[in-house]
């Protein structure tokens, strides 16, 4: 999954179930300025813009360290750091 999509079709999803829709545009706007300002590529300032969220007090009352470490981790590889391979198999034969 790419980054976008990930935060559009999990992460956002995820936070309005639990804030409000203000505090999730907080919550994501805060999260963005890491994504924007870290070094590295687009999977590299994901995973800070991940960390960022995981590191949020709100976050953390609301949800508690474990919950937020969980889902933390299951957003993180959403978008793996390295490319998966892809192996295409072909009749060999014809």
């Amino acid at each position: 999954m790419d980054p976008e999509s990930a935060i559009e079709e999990r992460i956002e999803p995820t936070l309005l179930e639990a804030f409000s829709r203000s505090e999730t545009r907080c919550l994501l706007a805060r999260a963005t300025l890491s994504y924007v300002t870290a070094g590295g590529g687009k999977i590299r300032r994901y995973r800070a813009f991940v960390d960022s969220l995981c590191a949020d007090e709100s976050l953390l009352r609301q949800w508690g360290p474990e919950r937020a470490t969980r889902l933390c981790q299951e957003w993180r590889d959403l978008v793996p750091l390295e490319p998966q391979s892809v192996v295409v198999l072909t009749d060999a034969a014809s």
